[in-house]
């Protein structure tokens, strides 16, 4: 009989520790992105927002899309492929062509990626198309939270269910870093920062570079909205690194939405600059100015100090959460089996 009692017990610990497991769809353990290459120092700036409440994916154009499935998967995806790494199960990737560049871009999707095949292939074509030639290969992995890196080659790795906003940000490290010598870290860029009293958002604080891109989203907002900020954020404050924007040759407005990444004079260091076939006649549209605020800066919002302390992210937190999750589960089991033992 006491056999008998036993074996239920164990049984139903077992159920629910694979209860436990099957809470969250599966993915890797959290791994850290490559150390950046260049150490980020926070920015003494006052942030004019906690973080991006707008949209991009409902004004910039979509252009049409083919996509080719690869037999193998490349070596630059298949690399993240463990469960130690980004993708715990397998990959397929595809190259995706669209119709304002005859060079394709590689996507390699996680199977249990967040975001579907055709997802993301519809967020990396709303990059405008002066801007996504840069990008070389994607990485879609699963994660309980959104969050992207993008490697100086200019591959990007997206987690989660990133939206545009974050596409169009990671596509400016790539362009950042497309010579190897990023802009972010040239004297006029930071003198840009040092003229001015605030950045975008929280996150743009944390480093020039992140900054650079986050002035990114902004540009390419203000370029289909007359040069106006999204509501509640404002120029004056962070007109001269708008200012350092207006004059890089890729926010040229004709040929960041030209319907083609065959630009006349290209930049070498682009990575997609094969002329399409045909060259679409689509107009990416203009939309209303939005009404901007006297003082658009939080209240009691202070600006980011530089205290040696790394900025927690969301990769953080999701391996913090795990973290928690596997210690929990592993105390359970222990004492669980431990009072079996002694019954």
């Amino acid at each position: 009989m006491a056999f008998l009692q036993k074996l239920v017990f164990l049984l139903t610990l077992l159920s629910c520790l694979v209860g436990l497991g099957s809470a969250a769809p599966l993915r890797a353990r959290p791994r850290d992105p490559p150390p950046p290459a260049i150490t980020p120092v926070p920015l003494r700036l006052t942030a004019q927002q906690d973080s991006f409440n707008f949209d991009l994916s409902t004004t910039l154009v979509l252009p049409t899309s083919t996509m080719q499935p690869l037999q193998t998967v490349p070596p630059h995806c298949a690399m993240y492929n463990s469960l130690q790494s980004e993708c715990p199960t397998s990959f397929e990737a595809v190259n995706v062509t669209y119709d304002d560049c005859g060079d394709a871009w590689t996507v390699c999707r996680c199977s249990t990626a967040n975001m579907t095949m055709d997802t993301a292939v519809e967020r990396l074509g709303r990059i405008p198309v002066g801007l996504r030639r840069y990008v070389a290969t994607v990485v879609v992995a699963p994660d309980t939270q959104t969050h992207a890196y993008t490697l100086t080659s200019g591959d990007i790795h997206m987690f989660g269910d990133t939206q545009v906003d974050s596409w169009v940000h990671e596509a400016g490290h790539a362009y950042d870093w497309a010579t190897g010598s990023p802009l972010s870290g040239t004297p006029e860029w930071q003198k840009a920062i040092d003229s001015d009293t605030c950045v975008p958002d929280t996150y743009s604080a944390t480093s020039a570079g992140e900054d650079f891109a986050q002035m990114t989203v902004m540009k390419v907002y203000s370029l289909i909205h007359e040069n106006s900020l999204p509501e509640g954020w404002s120029l004056d404050c962070m007109s001269h690194q708008m200012d350092y924007m207006n004059g890089l040759p890729v926010f040229n407005k004709a040929e960041l939405f030209g319907n083609t990444c065959a630009i006349a004079g290209s930049d070498p260091s682009s990575r997609h600059s094969t002329p399409p076939p045909v060259t679409p006649t689509r107009v990416q549209p203009d939309f209303p100015a939005q009404v901007q605020p006297n003082s658009p800066l939080k209240s009691g919002l202070a600006a980011v100090e530089d205290k040696g302390e790394k900025t927690p992210t969301n990769k953080d937190s999701a391996a913090l959460s795990t973290y928690i999750t596997d210690v929990k589960s592993v105390l359970f089991a222990g004492g669980a089996v431990l009072g079996w033992l002694m019954w």
